[in-house]
C-alpha cells in the first residue's frame, strides 16, 4: 500500500515490475519498496527539509509467512507465526502444494460473483460429505466418475486438524503405488510424491487408504482434489487440485476466487489434461459448481 494514503499500487493478478506508482498522487516507488518518487516534493512539501524520502517505503504487510510456496499476510501485528496458525493441518496441506521439491504452479484465477454468504462456501469444503450424492447426482449419473461419489465418500473420513479440516475418499485395496495410479497419478509424479512425503503422510494413503479431497483453512481458503474422467469412452481418470478463496462482498454476495494448481514438474500432457479435468468439475463453468452455487443462492431465499 502507498505510504501517502494506504493506496493499493499493485493491481495486476501476475508478471512482474521494476517500478509500481501510486495513481492517486504518483508517487513511485521501486519494486522492494523503497520510494524513489514524489511529484512536487519541494513545493509541496518543502523538499527533504520538510519530508525525508530517504528510508520511506511502501506501508509493509504487519504479518507475513510462507508455507509451501503460498503466502499469507495478516493485517494484525501481533498475529501467531502462520505454522503455529496452521498447526497440524499443514499434514494434509502437504497433499495439495507438495508434490514435489520445486512445488506447484498456479492458472487463473477465475472469478465469480454468486448471491450467497461467504461462509457457507468455506463450511461445505470443510466437510459435508453428506451433500454430494443428492446435490451432484447429475455428475454421476454422465459417467464422469468411474464409481459413484457416494460410495468413496461413505467409506471416506472428516477431519479437523489446527485452524483447517476436511474430507478424505476410501480408496480401494492395493499398494501405495497402486492407489496412487488409481486416483490417476502417473509413476514420476508417484515417486516425487514419495520423496516429499512424510512416512507417516504416506501410510494415510498407502496403508489406510485414504485420500485427501476437499479442505478448508479458517476462514475463507479452500482445496479441491478430485479424478474425474477427461475422454470419452475410457476408465482412465486425470486428478485435478484447485486452491479458492471466498472473498465476502455484502453478508449475502461473495466473490469466489478459484486457482487451478500442479506440480512444476509434471509433464506437459498432464498438465494440459489435469487443467481440462479442473475446468469440467469446478470454475465458472464446472458442473459441481453449478451444483453447489445453485443450493448457496436459494439458501439465502429462505432469509436464513
Amino acid at each position: 500500500m502507498c505510504l501517502h494514503r494506504g493506496m493499493q499500487v499493485c493491481r495486476a493478478e501476475m508478471g512482474n515490475a521494476s517500478h509500481f506508482r501510486c495513481p492517486y498522487h504518483g508517487w513511485s516507488y521501486r519494486n522492494d519498496g523503497r520510494i524513489v518518487g514524489l511529484p512536487f516534493h519541494k513545493e509541496a512539501y518543502g523538499g527533504e527539509e520538510g519530508f525525508k524520502k530517504k528510508g520511506q517505503t511502501l506501508l509493509p504487510a504487519p504479518s507475513l509467512g510462507v508455507y509451501n510456496g503460498l503466502i499469507f499476510i495478516s493485517l494484525d501485528p501481533d498475529a501467531e507465526p502462520l505454522e503455529d496458525f496452521l498447526g497440524d493441518f499443514k499434514f494434509y496441506m502437504d497433499y495439495y502444494t507438495k508434490q514435489s521439491a520445486d512445488g506447484i504452479e498456479l492458472r487463473g484465477p477465475q472469478r465469480r460473483r454468486v448471491k450467497a454468504n461467504w461462509k457457507i462456501g468455506a463450511e461445505n469444503f470443510a466437510g459435508d460429505m453428506y451433500h454430494t450424492p443428492q446435490t451432484h447426482t447429475s455428475v454421476v449419473e454422465i459417467g464422469l466418475f468411474r464409481e459413484p461419489k457416494a460410495e468413496k465418500r461413505k467409506d471416506g473420513t472428516t477431519y479437523w486438524a489446527g485452524n483447517g479440516g476436511g474430507t478424505t475418499y476410501k480408496l480401494p485395496e492395493g499398494t501405495l503405488e497402486e492407489r496412487l495410479r488409481y486416483v490417476g497419478y502417473p509413476d514420476d509424479m508417484i515417486a516425487r510424491m514419495k520423496e516429499q512425503w512424510s512416512q507417516e503422510q504416506l501410510d494415510v494413503v498407502g496403508k489406510d487408504g485414504f485420500m485427501v479431497s476437499a479442505a478448508s483453512v479458517f476462514p475463507n481458503m479452500s482445496f479441491v482434489h478430485n479424478w474425474p474422467r477427461v475422454e470419452e469412452d475410457s476408465d482412465e481418470v486425470l486428478p485435478f487440485i484447485s486452491i479458492r478463496q471466498w472473498q465476502p462482498i455484502s453478508e449475502d454476495e461473495t466473490e469466489i476466487v478459484s486457482w487451478f494448481a500442479v506440480d512444476k514438474n509434471a509433464s506437459e500432457e498432464f498438465k494440459a489434461l489435469s487443467y481440462k479435468a479442473y475446468l469440467m468439475c469446478f470454475g465458472s463453468g464446472g458442473m459441481f459448481e453449478q451444483d453447489d452455487v445453485e443450493n448457496w443462492e436459494s439458501r439465502g431465499n429462505g432469509g436464513v
